[in-house]
């Protein structure tokens, strides 16, 4: 609203004269219009958002008002203290509930284990009527600043966040997770995507696990925690690094197969067969061939040329196979034309002149390692990790409070061939699922989660 000078019909006296009036901008000159919308220019920024809120509140107000209120004051004064201490500022009071904001993430997050820690402390020396715990929810998030107040979706999240979290506990968002997990020494336990109201994108939900958060699993959200706090179902782990890790333990078993096909075979001749695509690295060189074999057919209008080579591959030195390859090519008669089908084929010999065997190809021999040592590095060497998770920072889990074993560890890998079988099923449920896991980790009751 804005003053207009101008001259109006005076409603009380009836008469005419020059008045001042209200009107609303819209109606007034174009000039003020323009002034109104240079005066309220939206401030935005990025912050760190923190809620808390006193758990029962009614409850205790019904019980005991004088005590509740004074409890309360002093609570107010502890957390404006511990948020003054972290640097950061608070927003506004309403009633039980504070809003307050951070330019730091970590810096929040302290705050906020550090308030649930004293509060904790001090409710061990009162009456349990009087006792007060507070739910705190925090989230990085784009707002609106007016004046003294912040605006916007940020705040609407970190309020759910807030509303979700455990008495005594704190829940944080999945882009607050993301800056935080490697730079603080708590555990984060999952809690699945949460529908925040007016917001069309699920929220990522993580409980902090402090000193201080509740020591049974949170009803409804499927968490088990093993003892000692320590939290099962943590961050699920992203596609890419579990497809990373596939990749690094693929090559584990090839290196592991490869050096077996090179210790033994002087001892027992070629055990296992080398083949594509690893004969890529080989050195090849041809050590003898057949001069090649014609036939003719179809009355003359197609030809049959068969030649064989016995090759020598070696590989970096470590070891040398003989192989004998029949190439065939079937096309039209004259030099010039091409041929219209060419086939290759190759098997292995036991020697320079020796006959054709018929040895375990290490494609197959790669696969075997790669299932057997997955199975043995998750079942009992190294209880949920293998060498690409460990270097990818994923392990997996059971989602019940046990420990992983080979039982679990085999079905599991087992399994992965339905799972990437099945039209790539795996890979869909990981993508699109609420726990974002594989078909042979549900089936398993297994979970792939963050290592930290």
């Amino acid at each position: 609203m804005f003053i207009c000078h101008g001259t109006a019909q005076d409603p009380a006296s009836g008469g005419a004269g020059t008045r001042f009036w209200r009107y609303n901008a819209r109606v007034c000159h174009p000039w003020i219009t323009g002034f109104s919308a240079v005066s309220h220019t939206v401030k935005r920024k990025l912050t760190t958002i923190f809620c808390a809120d006193v758990v029962g509140y009614s409850r205790l107000m019904g019980a005991d008002e004088p005590g509740t209120l004074a409890r309360l004051k002093a609570c107010r004064e502890l957390i404006e203290a511990f948020i003054q201490r972290h640097h950061g500022r608070v927003v506004s009071w309403s009633g039980d509930a504070v809003l307050a904001d951070f330019s730091s993430v970590v810096e929040s997050v302290q705050c906020a284990v550090e308030i649930q820690r004293e509060l904790k402390a001090q409710n061990e020396s009162i009456d349990l009527p009087q006792k007060m715990a507070f739910r705190i929810g925090v989230n990085l998030g784009d707002v609106m600043i007016d004046d003294h107040d912040i605006f916007g979706e940020g705040v609407n999240i970190a309020s759910r966040l807030q509303s979700l979290a455990p008495p005594g506990g704190i829940l944080i968002s999945g882009s607050v997770h993301d800056q935080v997990k490697n730079k603080l020494a708590l555990g984060y336990s999952f809690l699945g995507n949460q529908q925040v109201k007016n917001i069309a994108d699920h929220v990522p939900a993580f409980v902090v696990q402090h000193e201080a958060s509740p020591s049974l699993p949170l009803a409804g959200s499927g968490m088990d925690m093993r003892a000692g706090g320590r939290a099962v179902n943590l961050a699920p782990a992203p596609l890419s690094l579990r497809l990373g890790a596939g990749v690094i333990d693929l090559i584990f078993a090839a290196l592991v197969a490869f050096a077996l096909a090179v210790g033994l075979q002087p001892a027992l001749g070629p055990v296992i067969a080398i083949d594509a695509p690893f004969t890529l690295v080989a050195r090849e060189r041809v050590v003898s061939n057949d001069l090649p074999s014609t036939e003719i057919e179809k009355g003359g209008q197609l030809i049959r040329t068969t030649s064989r080579f016995v090759i020598e591959r070696d590989f970096f030195g470590l070891v040398s196979q003989t192989w004998l390859r029949t190439d065939v090519e079937l096309g039209p008669p004259g030099a010039t034309r091409r041929p219209v089908a060419v086939d290759s084929r190759e098997v292995l010999l036991s020697g320079p002149q020796g006959a054709p065997i018929v040895r375990l190809p290490l494609t197959i021999a790669m696969l075997l390692a790669y299932f057997l040592l997955s199975i043995l590095a998750e079942g009992w060497l190294m209880r949920g990790a293998s060498p690409g998770k460990i270097m990818m920072g994923i392990r997996v889990s059971p989602t019940r409070n046990e420990d992983m074993d080979l039982t679990r560890a085999g079905m599991r890998n087992l399994l992965k061939i339905v799972s990437f079988g099945a039209a790539l099923l795996g890979v869909a449920m990981a993508l699109f699922s609420r726990r974002r896991q594989m078909l042979h980790d549900s089936v398993s009751g297994s979970y792939v989660h963050d290592a930290k």
